[in-house]
């Protein structure tokens, strides 16, 4: 008999098909340390649990992401580690730093272009390179620490005529080869905010997106959105546990805790959606393990909260309890203002937001759309330099690629005099009236400034907006925190601060601005922090219901649900019953304990004699609503639930070994004479259990019954789990 093993960090299972039966409650705040199969032994486990723990923050950016680490004992204090232990992923592959049209290699570079290009010619030939080769070619866990190319430069770019796909850097390469044809139809830019339905700011984002996602899924590259996440993830996995293994930092008694960043106002299905696309990453890139085909208790913490921890630990900021703060997340596609107060201040914690926050679409992409449009403006009647497979946009693509790593991270248009750098363009011949001299085009400080003032008026709007509806509420804003990418820019930071001179709050203080020393590493760095110290989180309050799927007798006189739908018979057993229904266990906004075994359900399914295989599937279904139990999924009262989890329980073995028999129609059955016909009935326990952010759901048998003297010892013989994280507000431990 198999038995089931727990300790704080780590889970084995010996695989058996009836394992014990066993109620704990799990500490576990970490991944499991390897998804194959392991047998375990004492030795294992003790080893185990004097292991290093692993801790790994995801900041999936609009534009650029990033991957922050630290490593820490199992029993080593909360505030053992601080900012000076935590490091951050770099070395990019394909990352070349730019300045006046020349290359050199930055190792330094911590975060990475949330891109994507598809290459349509080497799906449609069913080639990949040897990097990207597997299970119907989504399987790219090939060997890359092993890459003699490891520092992202390729000899001979015929190695990559086959790669499935460019990502990160790898686009913005693929964009400076101004003479090689490509299909623009499949970059992507931008689609995290495809996980944003409910906001009218991003609609025309998501529009320009939608037709590359159609036609990527004409061709069968990609079901939806959830795969492009998943496709990115895998390939930023992938070169993270490369860096992590050369640093030694990944062993055989490594546990993994993972954890991911996310909007501070996301519906929890984008969050499910994030945490899916997660896992599969995970699976495919070998980073990280799961436990029973799930994440095991992934850690969600809010990007304004880790920004701002990061904040507090660099120079030992002083944020003190009650302070009112505004957040400015200044990022690639929005720009985002959320005013928070300060219900701790070490560990750091903040309340709900205060007053409605707020968000515009003028990100730091958008400076390089207009300048790409300047550009394409200045140069359209060149037509001579359209040659050797060169276009006009194909040279101003390029120079946009130079602007986003060079220039524009330098310039403060805010100066009243500032330098504007001319952009080289082989072959430009000398025109005085159009500001070209030779191989040199020149831009004006009045054409820059229109360059960037449309995405800093947005900023300043956003932050001038939030220090108003604070004072009318009364909420004196002592902090303006500034993160994100687009943070790092000196035009930005300038504009912010014009605002803030001009501000006093509503008791007449001086309002202090804090940009992090990294911007564009604050989030991933500062979730490492809160993920050290999960106490004092939100409350356990549910933003999602979850149910069984389920097979019901027909009961119209004591079930409402049942009273308006036509019940079917079961050809088995000739009983009446309705079938796909769902009953709800937990309900949205539901108070969750860390660890709730729910009480348990009585589950029936019939076969007939002939059947060799008594084979149970039970489902597991999820929503953002709250829903009345018995309603058929179809329903119109179950809009909106969701297939999460299943698992399949083969119970033959009760009748091979004679726990049941043969069983005629009963007192409710329809059948008689000679349709009444034997067949075989199985029942057991489904059970719901909550375990911390996990949810887990198991198969029981037998049922047990008072006064049974012949009972047999009750085993687990199926269970699921499935992560319930992003059910919750980030942040809850």
């Amino acid at each position: 008999m198999a038995k089931v093993t727990q300790d704080p960090f780590l889970t084995f299972q010996l695989f058996d098909p009836r394992p014990t039966h066993g109620d704990h409650r799990s500490d576990r705040d970490v991944e499991m340390a390897e998804a194959d199969t392991v047998v375990e032994t004492e030795a294992t486990t003790e080893n185990s649990s004097a292991s290093e723990r692993l801790i790994i923050a995801v900041d999936f950016g609009t534009t650029f992401s990033s991957v922050a680490y630290a490593t820490a004992s199992e029993d080593s204090p909360r505030d053992a580690l601080g900012l000076v232990d935590i490091k951050c992923i770099s070395s990019y592959p394909d990352n070349r730093h730019i300045t006046n049209s020349t290359y050199d290699p930055e190792s330094s570079r911590e975060d990475v272009p949330t891109e994507l290009w598809y290459n349509l010619s080497a799906l449609k030939n069913g080639k990949t390179s040897a990097s990207h080769t597997g299970d119907e070619l989504w399987n790219s866990t090939a060997d890359y620490e092993n890459d003699s190319e490891m520092d992202g430069e390729f000899t001979d770019d015929e190695d990559r005529r086959y790669d499935r796909l460019f990502w990160g850097f790898g686009v913005q390469k693929h964009l400076r080869k101004m003479d090689i044809p490509k299909d623009g139809t499949t970059r992507l830019t931008r689609f995290k905010l495809m996980l944003d339905e409910d906001s009218s700011e991003t609609n025309d984002v998501r529009n320009e997106i939608l037709p590359i996602l159609k036609k990527l899924k004409k061709k069968e590259i990609v079901r939806d959105v959830a795969d492009l996440i998943r496709d990115y993830l895998e390939q930023l996995f992938i070169h993270t546990k490369a860096e992590l293994q050369g640093l030694k930092l990944l062993r055989d008694n490594t546990t993994i805790e993972l954890v991911l960043c996310v909007p501070a106002v996301w519906p929890a299905k984008a969050c499910r959606i994030m945490q899916t696309a997660m896992f599969e990453a995970v699976q495919l890139s070998s980073l990280g393990s799961w436990t029973n085909n799930s994440l095991d208790n992934l850690f969600i913490v809010s990007e304004p909260e880790a920004a701002a921890a990061c904040v507090l630990a660099e120079d030992n900021n002083d944020i003190y309890e009650n302070e009112t703060i505004v957040v400015i997340d200044a990022g690639g596609g929005t720009i985002d203002a959320v005013t928070y107060k300060i219900t701790k201040s070490r560990p750091l914690r903040l309340s709900a937001e205060i007053v409605p926050s707020g968000t515009k679409l003028c990100g730091a992409s958008y400076i390089n759309e207009r300048y790409e449009e300047l550009l394409l403006d200045r140069l359209k009647d060149e037509t001579y330099l359209e040659k050797n497979g060169k276009t006009i946009k194909s040279i101003v693509e390029a120079k946009v690629i130079e602007f986003e790593n060079g220039e524009k991270r330098q310039i403060n248009t805010v100066k009243e005099r500032f330098g504007v750098e001319r952009v080289y363009i082989d072959d430009l011949r000398r025109d005085d009236t159009k500001r070209f001299s030779q191989n040199r085009l020149s831009i004006s400080r009045r054409e820059m400034r229109d360059v960037f003032e449309m995405s800093l008026n947005g900023a300043a709007d956003l932050l001038t907006e939030q220090l108003e509806l604070a004072k009318a509420k009364e909420h004196p804003v002592q902090k303006v925190i500034l993160i994100g990418g687009f943070g790092q820019s000196p035009s930005l930071r300038a504009r912010l601060r014009a605002v803030l001179e001009s501000e006093r709050n509503s008791l007449d203080q001086e309002i202090k601005f804090l940009t992090p020393h990294v911007p564009s590493t604050v989030v991933a760095r500062g979730a490492i922090l809160r993920a050290l110290d999960k106490s004092d989180g939100p409350d356990r309050i549910t933003s999602c219901s979850y149910g069984f799927l389920r097979t019901e007798p027909w009961e119209p006189e004591h079930i409402p649900a049942h009273s308006k739908v036509k019940c079917h018979i079961d050809k088995t057993d000739g009983e009446k019953y309705v079938d796909n229904t769902i009953n709800w266990l937990i309900e949205k906004y539901q108070r969750l304990p860390y660890h709730m075994e729910f009480e348990p359900i009585i589950v029936k399914h019939t076969f007939p004699l002939h059947r060799k295989e008594l084979i149970c599937i039970e489902e597991v279904y999820v929503s953002d609503k709250v829903h009345e139990s018995h309603y058929r999924k179809t329903h119109a009262m179950n809009k909106g639930a969701e297939f999460a989890g299943k698992i399949e329980v083969n119970m033959t073995f009760l009748k091979e070994n004679g726990y049941i028999q043969p069983q005629p129609p009963s007192v409710f059955s329809t059948y008689s004479g000679r349709k009444a016909l034997n067949h075989w009935s199985v029942e057991f326990q489904l059970v719901m259990i909550v375990d911390g952010r996990n949810l887990r759901y198991e198969a029981r048998w037998p049922i047990p019954k008072e006064n049974d003297q012949n009972r047999h010892e009750q085993n687990v013989h199926a269970k699921g789990q499935i992560s319930i994280a992003a059910a919750f507000k980030p942040g809850t431990a």
